[in-house]
């Protein structure tokens, strides 16, 4: 059953179009402040401005910082309610009530708040049983430290015309809505 799940939404991390001119690959971590930020302030502009209208095919990777406690057991809910469908609002949850269970670990009591039950009891099962629940990660993490050399988050590596330009610390909109026109327009 867990590889059937796992075959229903295989791309979970990626949205916008496949086509579109510039990829964007967003490394984050679930305990991340700055992550945070970037997620609740920049992301929905980008996605409104950009993904959505098919310029920019954005990657959701995971990149976990050693020193947040609880930030293995935040990607794995993540990366478990992608496997069922709900991995937009189950990110969208764990950053918002980031201040909440970094606290403690408890993430399961947030994200009780906006999964049913039903579909809360296949994440704690996927969280708790499988084993390849963090493969995704950890060859997100491999790629980072291989490829793009990164060290911090949130780190945006930019591709486009078949060039990886890497923006460490995230960027605030206007900065990067400036970069992203100015690299289209080329």
């Amino acid at each position: 059953m867990l590889a059937g799940l796992a075959a229903a939404v295989p791309n979970f991390k990626e949205s916008g179009s496949p086509s579109a001119p510039m990829t964007i690959e967003l490394y984050t971590d679930y305990e991340c402040p700055h992550c945070r930020e970037f997620y609740l302030d920049v992301l929905p502009q980008l996605t409104k401005e950009y993904i959505n209208t098919g310029k920019v095919r954005l990657i959701h990777r995971d990149f976990r910082l050693s020193q947040m406690p609880y930030s293995r057991l935040a990607t794995r809910y993540a990366n478990a309610a992608g496997q069922i469908g709900k991995y937009d609002v189950v990110a969208k949850q764990i950053f918002e009530t980031q201040l909440e269970w970094s606290q403690n670990g408890n993430i399961d009591v947030e994200l009780t708040k906006v999964l049913l039950p039903s579909d809360m009891e296949k994440v704690r099962n996927l969280v708790k049983n499988d084993p390849h629940l963090d493969d995704q990660t950890l060859a997100d993490e491999a790629k980072a430290i291989n490829e793009d050399h990164l060290t911090a988050t949130p780190t945006i590596v930019i591709v486009y015309k078949g060039k990886r330009e890497s923006v460490t610390g995230g960027a605030n909109w206007a900065l990067l809505k400036s970069y992203i026109n100015s690299k289209l327009s080329q």
